[in-house]
């Protein structure tokens, strides 16, 4: 059994100052009821970039925990119903502004799979870039197709939700 992750996007709209959930859709197969489904921002798993995003790995990674107040109605109510049932656990909440600020300072993180003779050749190569750097790469390929002209202004306005469960 491994630990999934749950993400969703949201954008503030500049005209309105509210938040909206960014959701694309893909087609289903044919015997499903349902023509589309929504499309997961980041169906991987990967036990290092969990343990950065929920602070466990990195001190420096700027989430904080979800405050789902001023959430959109069903993404709140998502939420909400998976704290009820106890599906979830981590609800954190960050802006992309934050992450690219963080990827600027800690662009590369250690690579403990590096097999070195000595701890010089392990602290000159010992490294390899840091995992958010393609759990935000998927994020900004998904806000390019939902709104390929970026109309929300900075990357303040767009905050990733996510939680995870076993």
């Amino acid at each position: 059994m491994g630990k999934d992750i749950h993400v969703r996007v949201i954008i503030r709209d500049i005209k309105t100052d509210k938040w909206e959930e960014v959701k694309l859709y893909r087609p289903t197969k044919k015997t499903d009821k349902e023509a589309y489904r929504p499309v997961d921002f980041y169906p991987f798993r990967n036990s290092e970039l969990f343990d950065i995003l929920t602070g466990r790995e990195d001190d420096y990674f700027p989430t904080t925990a979800c405050y789902h107040e001023h959430l959109p109605s069903p993404l709140k109510e998502e939420i909400e119903d998976t704290i009820k049932n106890n599906e979830g656990f981590d609800f954190n909440d960050v802006n992309l502004a934050d992450i690219k600020l963080y990827l600027m300072k800690h662009p590369k993180v250690r690579d403990y799979d590096y097999n070195s003779k000595n701890d010089e050749d392990f602290e000159l190569n010992g490294w390899k870039d840091n995992p958010v750097k393609y759990f935000v790469e998927l994020i900004e390929r998904a806000l390019d197709l939902y709104e390929p002209y970026w109309d929300w202004g900075s990357y303040s306005n767009v905050r990733i939700i996510y939680w995870f469960d076993w």
